[in-house]
């Protein structure tokens, strides 16, 4: 099984400084998800609850154009990009805007990933999946239809949290039911589906069972870091 951190487990692709206390293996990473500005959040955005994670919406971002600046061209020597996939969001054409930018800045990076389920940016309401060289991911959660959209450019499928019954979603443990039902009925030859929402090893045997050949780090890293530590890269 193939590993990566998502969503915004590693902030912008360098980490969060209380990372430094573990030792996580060097797995490929999403970035946290970017809109064409600036956003400005709100406290506890996250919550964790034992094994779960409650995401509630208006979690920040510092912008796709500050990143670029911040995480690329200032400062390129710290931050290898080659194994880090951007995650983008906006409207249709936000969206071909950053893509078109990757794509003439030739910023090195391994992915990028199009963020269609977020409950931040609901409002986007995407259709189009742009077409790029970089490898293209797919986000959504388990109530969207992924066959609504053109899949042929896409190379797989990463699932955001469970959406809960007010604004915001769950992840981890209480995500499992949801998402693991999505992922026993996708069925779209030629394309990969991550796993995700697993708390322990016996999680990523069934996961890989369901055809999963990568699995999605997202908020075990809050509930249970040091399992993450255990974890080899392949």
């Amino acid at each position: 099984m193939k590993f990566f951190y998502s969503a915004s487990t590693m902030g912008y692709g360098h980490g969060y400084k209380w990372h430094n206390k573990y030792n996580f293996p060097n797995f490929p990473r999403v970035t946290r998800t970017l809109t064409w500005d600036k956003r400005r959040g709100i406290p506890f955005a996250i919550l964790k609850y034992s094994n779960s994670v409650w995401n509630r919406v208006g979690l920040s971002n510092m912008g796709f154009f500050n990143w670029c600046l911040d995480y690329t061209f200032y400062d390129n020597s710290m931050h290898d990009l080659s194994n880090v996939t951007v995650s983008i969001a906006g409207y249709d054409w936000q969206i071909e805007g950053m893509v078109n930018y990757i794509e003439e800045s030739d910023l090195g990076i391994a992915g990028i990933e199009l963020n269609f389920s977020c409950p931040n940016v609901k409002s986007f309401n995407n259709r189009e999946i742009p077409k790029t060289k970089y490898p293209l991911y797919l986000k959504l959660n388990c109530n969207q239809d992924p066959y609504e959209y053109d899949l042929d450019n896409v190379k797989g499928i990463r699932l955001n949290s469970v959406p809960g019954k007010f604004l915001g979603g769950w992840s981890g443990k209480s995500a499992q039911l949801k998402n693991w039902k999505f992922i026993e009925n996708f069925n779209y030859q030629g394309l990969n589906i991550a796993g995700c929402s697993f708390t322990s090893l016996d999680d990523i045997k069934l996961l890989s069972n369901m055809g999963c050949t990568e699995c999605g780090i997202g908020s075990i890293i809050l509930t249970n870091p040091r399992f993450v530590e255990l974890l080899e890269v392949s």
